[in-house]
This record gives structure tokens, sequence and C-alpha cells, in this order.
């Protein structure tokens, strides 16, 4: 029989017939040397007494029970490869019936716990209780039974590795990045499971209550793309890495491949054409880009993932006009359908921030129909007009990338604060306050007749205007 964990119990001398065992400390540390045992703790009992039990089970006399057993040892082992149990028995020089061999998880650290008789069942029977000095192993063997206590209440039981790994993915929010740094080759064995089980985690998020877009223009060589990572990371200055802040959308083919779940999605040379060819029309593309996003889904090798992101860059060298123009108007797809243009103030209401890019400065534009100043959506003014350039930052500072960072939030000073007053300006109803503008809806509408025509109330006059009200409902 091969084992990989294993107990053993002896006592120094026969508690029933006093016979010397030949057994003591010795024997215990010339076993432990064997390289094939990989964890160890053992513990000298002498503070043990007889019970009925030890007598029922022949291990000392009816008078004996209440006496104090005399010295005894336990021993722990775990090795990495199965080991003979007649090998065991010979390294520490005992018959194979006086070594045990327990079942289950966790049953290692089950076994070094009963060391100290520390468990509820082992004080319920009177057992001695030890000291943890008085235990000696070869790790620590107190923090491994506190972090399994820890891990039992977090998952509800004794959980593999890859079990713990996967619920922490499923559940707890743990990502794809996280796995790889924690256990690479674990990752490396699961990592299918791993990806589908982030992408089940992500689709449970909820839906941001608002998205924020921002457009980036400039001539090729003005740095947009360092400009949409140094805006990115100024956003969320609390995360730590770039993986968890942005993910960017590029190459030809539209990819969310690896997406997973960061708070902001570059789109890195869009023109509106092509964004109109990535999502295949525009329904999709205002979904996406909805200031009060719903469940959008893209699709990816394992199915489909939801867009959880709360802030979209988008860059190309369109002009910001041209472009959201372009978002709205006429277009030709693929397929050689040509579709109608449709109100530009659907494309305008979706980006109330642009920053068009220059050879030695930049320009942040904000909508003032965000910010309640008009009705048009089309209407922007300037906030700032900032001394800078993205490209020169990465050319002077070079490999140096802690200070091109350092200078490239210094140019978006105060924009991070901005943003967040511009989504703070959108007004906010208590229910009660939507409960009373709404308190006459799904009541008739008259048609009143007099002299001169019928008359059909406006709805909206009908709901928002009291006297209005009364004086045409009954």
């Amino acid at each position: 029989m091969k084992v990989r964990i294993f107990s053993v119990m002896q006592y120094e001398v026969n508690p029933k017939t006093g016979e010397n065992l030949n057994f003591n400390e010795r024997n215990i540390i010339s076993a432990l040397s064997h390289k094939s045992i990989k964890q160890w703790a053992y513990i000298c009992h002498d503070e043990d007494r007889f019970t009925d039990k030890d007598f029922d089970n022949d291990i000392c006399t009816k008078e004996q029970v209440g006496e104090l057993k005399g010295k005894h040892w336990h021993i722990v082992c775990r090795c990495d490869s199965p080991l003979e149990l007649h090998s065991i028995a010979n390294w520490f020089g005992v018959p194979e019936n006086f070594i045990d061999v327990p079942k289950g998880r966790g049953a290692f650290l089950d076994c070094v716990m009963y060391l100290t008789h520390e468990t509820q069942k082992a004080q319920e029977e009177g057992k001695f209780h030890y000291a943890d000095d008085k235990v000696k192993s070869n790790f620590d063997f107190r923090k491994e039974i506190d972090n399994r206590e820890e891990r039992r209440l977090k998952y509800g039981g004794d959980l593999t590795k890859e079990e713990e790994m996967i619920y922490d993915v499923r559940y707890n929010g743990k990502t794809l990045k996280q796995c790889r740094i924690d256990d690479e080759l674990l990752y490396l064995k699961i990592e299918e499971k791993l990806q589908k089980k982030r992408l089940l985690y992500i689709a449970d998020m909820e839906m941001p209550n608002t998205r924020l877009n921002y457009y980036i223009t400039g001539k090729g060589g003005y740095g947009k793309d360092v400009a949409s990572r140094a805006l990115a990371r100024s956003l969320f200055p609390q995360l730590s890495s770039d993986d968890e802040i942005f993910f960017e959308v590029g190459g030809d083919n539209v990819t969310f491949e690896g997406y997973d779940g960061q708070p902001v999605i570059i789109w890195s040379e869009r023109r509106a054409s092509k964004l109109l060819d990535d999502f295949k029309g525009r329904e999709n593309l205002f979904k996406v880009f909805d200031s009060h996003p719903h469940n959008a889904k893209v699709n990816i090798k394992y199915g489909s993932v939801k867009l959880v992101n709360t802030v979209n860059i988008v860059n190309s060298v369109q002009d910001y006009k041209e472009f959201l123009d372009g978002l709205a108007g006429e277009y030709v797809d693929k397929e050689g359908v040509l579709h109608k243009a449709e109100d530009k103030g659907q494309s305008y209401r979706r980006f109330p921030i642009i920053m068009p890019l220059h050879t030695m400065d930049i320009d942040i534009l904000f909508s003032k129909y965000f910010t309640g100043e008009s009705n048009n959506p089309s209407e922007y003014e300037q906030w700032k007009r900032i001394c800078g350039s993205f490209r020169k930052v990465r050319v002077l500072c070079k490999n140096n990338e802690e200070l091109a960072r350092m200078v490239e939030g210094k140019m978006l000073s105060g924009l991070p604060e901005k943003s967040k007053e511009l989504l703070e300006n959108e007004v906010q109803l208590t229910e009660e306050e939507i409960l009373k503008a709404l308190e006459h809806y799904g009541e008739e509408i008259i048609v009143v007749e007099n002299k001169e025509e019928k008359k059909e109330i406006d709805l909206v006059k009908l709901a928002t205007d009291e006297n209005t009200y009364k004086h045409f409902c009954i």
C-alpha cells in the first residue's frame, strides 16, 4: 500500500506491560531526514490520562483509567510522492499497524490540529490542551491552520487550490491577471475554465448608471494613443496597472478577446465609418456608446462578453464635427445597403468631451448641452487650452516611464474632476419627485369641443401644467 499522508503514534514504554519499546525522539529525527517527506510535525504527549475508551480498546487496565498515560509521540507527515507503508514502518521502527492513513480533504491539517488537542471534539473528551510550542515542525503549522480556517469560512469547506481559484474568479471578481500572478502553472492548467468563469462573472456585474465618452482628435504622430492612455490613468488613479484600467481595441477587426471588465475601453484610430463597420450599423454602436448603457454584449471566442466599462475613449485623425456628423449621417454599409441620415443629436449627445490635439497645445471642449447651458447638443465651449504635446513628452522622457506619466498627469490636471462634475450636472430626481412629475400619467385625455374646433390636449402639457390639467380633465 502506498500513501502520501500518514500519522504515527508510539509509546516509549508499553503502558500495559511496562516493556521498553526503544522509541524516542531520535527515531523520529532519523525517519524525518528522508527527503521523500516534505512536511512534518510531531509532539510528545506527556499530560494525557487513560480513559474508559482506552480500556475498551485494550490500551490500559481498568485500574489505570484516570492515571497519566506516560510519554508517547504523535507524528504527522505529508509526501510529494506515494510511499510504501513497510518503508515508513522501517524508518520509524514501528509495526505497520501503528501507522494511520487519514482520508479526505484537509486530512493532513486535521491530523496536525490533533497534536495540540485543540479541536472541540478533543476538548469535549477531556483531553489535555497542549501549547503550540510543544509542537516541532518544518513549516509554520499555526499559520496554515489559521489560513485553512479562514478558507473554510470563505468557501464553506475544504477546496483544492484549483477549486479555490475557479471559485474566486466566478464569485469574488478575481481577474485572470491576478490568477497568473498567484500561480502561473495552475493558471496554465485551467486557463480555459478560468476564462469562461470570468465571462460569467462579468455577465453578472451591474451595468454602470452612466457612461462617459471622450473623443480625441489630431494628426498622425500627435500622440493620440498616448493621450488616450494618459486620460484613462488620470480617471482611475486608484488602480495600479494599465491592465486593470483600460482595454485597447485596435487593428482591422474588432476583437474583445482579453476584455476583463476594465472600466475604460480605448478605441484606437476609429473614424466614424470604421466604427459603423465595426458594429455593423448604428444601432449596436449607439448602444455601446449610450450615456445610460443597457446590457450590451459583444461576441468573443467563448461566446459573448458584457461591456461594463464606465468610459469610452475614441481617437482618430478625423475632425470631431466630421466624426460626429458621420456617425449620424447617411452611409453605405459593406453589403452596399444605403442607410439614411438620422438626427445628429444622437451622436453629439453621446460625446460630451472633445480633445483636439495640436502641435504644441491641446484644447479641451465640453458640451454645453451636458452642462445645461444650451438645448443644442452640437454646441461646445472651450474649457481649457493646455500647453503641451503628448508625443514630445514620450520622445524626451524615453524610457523614464515614471517621469512621463508624471508630466502627462500634470497636463490633464483637473479634467477628471471636471468630468465628474459634468455627470453630476444631470438632474437626479428622487422617487417622490418622479412620482409627482408623472402623477397624471395614465389618466384619460379629454377631447374638448368649443365653438371653433375640437381640440385634443397635448399629453406633455397636460402632465406638466397643473392649470391646464384642472381645466380640461374631469
